[in-house]
């Protein structure tokens, strides 16, 4: 009997990775680590219900006021009872010590897709020119994944084509409008963002209504998170989906790859074709360095030093808060910086905020900065601003040895980084003034290293040494182990990365198909059969 190509982890690279292989008849395992409880429902209705709610203050901060400990300069998404719970305990449950960094990540099925700001941006020529192969080969993988997962262009309201589906927010829609009168600055581009959001049902999933519960969790599954796709793959009778198995090393090679998990408690291991390693390029990072079993140096691992800053649209102070809304990013602007580099962001309306969140990027005092919130929220515009992972400067290592080894990440905030970031607020700042957004003095805020979420690069694909990888994500001294997540991006750039990390687990897929290394099955395989009980 065959045996069928393992894939650690179910977050949207190793969903991308099972799609190709399963169609082409190829049996595949998905392990990860989910825990049995579920994650909890957004509040019922929409934002206009959860503002009049008077027990809201539950519903934001949780009973035990636990969001409160979660302010501070990171996205407000981070303080929503759906973004605590995904994140709850990820460093310690994967051994992981942080040094001036912050590590995210989600041990439930779909991983970190369940709480991302579903930004689809696609990788242009200059953002790939540090990879070792060309656009062509990655495009069609794009297509295949947005056709897969339901990508939408925001609509401007005064042009909606659609009943249903995310909408501008006035402070939004005005600067839209402003951009088609006048000039933008020259270095300075807008558009309108592209989301993982279907704007029509389909599915299982329903068309977005605008309910402004974006960052509570969606329930009409609009937004795209890679565990609805897990039913599906389901329907394949080769393929075996075990949750609550958690990868515990990599087994030696030998005749064939493996792993070994830990379910319930009970040690078992897993062979096959290949191994594919989702789960992010932190714990597969993790997997391989441990494996390796020798002194390794730090290893760099690239992120998006990231910081945001707000906005002002004076003739809107004031007004009513909107009854529908849209809390993911709504426009997408580049900057481009002196030395040939290039800022990338989105700009976010702040009326589907919780005002706490808002009040807390105004550089005012905070019993004036609440006061203040309400009236500002429907005049706000609130922006990220991302640089390339080359201006970060984290290193990852293993510290001792076997199981009992820690992951030490050591962050750090640069000069370069910060003077970057600077400069782009500043060109920003005047863009967005000439379109009637003025910048608020002082909110410009630098997140700490790690907090974009953005982790890659420790494995590259065409990268030199023990650690880079073949164009197949592949070690050359641990066959038949590929690398298909964020670890194997050979460059970070500004630009949102989740739907390239989408496209390249897509490609490597195809290529090993293409290149025989994995070959399909006659029967389905019962993949409960290739596990040893130890």
């Amino acid at each position: 009997m065959t045996e069928p190509v393992i894939i650690v982890g179910s977050g949207p690279a190793g969903v991308s990775a099972a799609w190709p292989l399963l169609q082409a008849g190829v049996a595949v395992v998905m392990i990860d680590a989910s825990p049995a409880d579920p994650l909890p429902s957004p509040p019922p209705g929409d934002i206009t219900a959860l503002r009049s709610d008077p027990n809201r203050w539950s519903a934001q901060f949780g009973a035990d006021l636990g969001g409160l400990a979660a302010m501070g300069d990171i996205s407000p998404k981070l303080t929503t009872p759906l973004t605590r719970a995904a994140l709850a305990g990820y460093a310690e449950s994967i051994g992981v010590s942080a040094q001036d960094f912050l590590v995210f990540g989600c041990l439930s099925a779909g991983g970190l897709s369940n709480v991302w700001g579903a930004v689809a941006a696609v990788y242009d020529e200059d953002d790939l020119r540090g990879f070792p192969f060309p656009r062509s080969e990655l495009m069609p993988s794009y297509e295949f994944v947005k056709r897969r997962i339901g990508v939408s262009v925001l609509d401007d309201q005064s042009k909606a084509s659609h009943t249903h589906g995310p909408k501008l927010t006035p402070p939004l829609q005005r600067v839209l409008d402003a951009a088609g009168k006048r000039t933008l600055p020259a270095g300075v581009e807008l558009e309108a963002a592209t989301n993982a959001v279907l704007m029509e049902q389909r599915d299982g999933r329903g068309a977005c209504v605008n309910c402004g519960l974006c960052l509570w969790g969606c329930h009409q599954g609009s937004i795209y998170a890679s565990s609805q796709e897990i039913p599906a793959l389901r329907g394949f009778p080769h393929f075996t989906h075990r949750p609550g198995a958690r990868a515990r090393r990599l087994l030696p090679a030998a005749d064939r790859p493996g792993v070994e998990v830990e379910e319930r408690g009970v040690r078992s291991t897993l062979t096959g074709q290949r191994v594919l390693l989702a789960c992010g390029a932190i714990p597969t990072t993790a997997l391989v360095l441990q494996r390796l079993n020798a002194p390794c140096p730090p290893v760099r691992l690239l992120t998006n030093p990231v910081a945001a800053m707000a906005f002002l649209v004076p003739s809107l102070v004031g007004a009513s808060l909107p009854h529908r809304s849209f809390a993911l990013g709504q426009l997408a602007y580049r900057v481009s910086l002196t030395d040939g580099h290039r800022a990338e962001g989105m700009l976010y309306g702040a009326d589907a905020l919780p005002l706490a969140a808002v009040a807390h990027r105004l550089p005012v005092s905070r019993p004036v900065a609440l006061r203040l919130s309400r009236a500002l929220a429907p005049a706000l515009v609130l922006a990220t601003c991302y640089l390339p992972g080359s201006f970060s400067a984290n290193t990852i290592r293993l510290v001792g040895d076997g199981e009992h080894a820690e992951l030490v990440i050591a962050g750090a905030r640069t000069e370069a980084a910060d003077g970057g970031l600077r400069a782009a607020g500043r060109t920003l700042g005047r863009a967005m003034a000439r379109l009637g957004a003025y910048p608020l003095p002082g909110s410009l805020a630098f997140s700490p290293a790690g907090a974009d979420g953005h982790y890659a690069g420790t494995l590259p694909m065409g990268g030199a040494g023990l650690l880079g990888t073949d164009l197949s994500g592949g070690l050359a001294w641990l066959p038949g182990v590929h690398a298909v997540d964020g670890a194997v991006l050979s460059d970070l750039p500004a630009k949102h990365c989740t739907l390239t990390i989408m496209a390249n687990a897509d490609r490597i897929a195809r290529r090993l198909l293409d290149e025989g290394r994995v070959v399909a099955t006659d029967a389905a395989v019962d993949a409960r059969s290739v596990a040893t009980k130890r």
